[in-house]
């Protein structure tokens, strides 16, 4: 039995969902970015060259943010770091935000599952 494509590669991958909520927090930071690289244990000289380098909106500066805290933690850049750091500097409005998205994504993946597992049960029906 092969399964169809849209099946197997529907539900994102953890990485995709993961750059989806850092691009949530980006979004939404604006002013707060700086503050947030201060409790990630951005150095002030580096917080400046962020601005430096992106010096078009804050947005920019935000996402530039991210993706180096997301380099330099690696495999260990974890949400609830984030999220506990953004509770710090009273951005509740981010992380429900953000805990939002993931039951979304959570709900969503329960209910591909159980499309998955529906089809496979109507193909098994017919074909064995």
């Amino acid at each position: 039995i092969t399964i169809p494509f849209f099946f197997s590669t529907y539900p994102q991958d953890e990485a995709e969902r993961k750059e989806q909520r850092l691009a949530i927090i980006a979004d939404h930071l604006g002013f707060s970015w700086t503050e947030l690289a201060r409790e990630l244990d951005f150095s002030e000289e580096k917080i400046n060259l962020i601005r430096i380098e992106n010096p078009n909106s804050l947005q920019d500066q935000s996402h530039a943010l991210l993706k180096l805290w997301a380099e330099q933690e690696g495999p260990q850049a974890a949400e609830t770091t984030l999220i506990r750091r953004l509770t710090k500097i009273n951005r509740m409005d981010i992380v429900h935000l953000i805990e939002t998205k993931i039951i979304k994504d959570g709900n969503r993946i329960v209910s591909n599952t159980n499309c998955l597992t529906s089809l496979l049960m109507f193909i098994l029906m017919f074909h064995c």
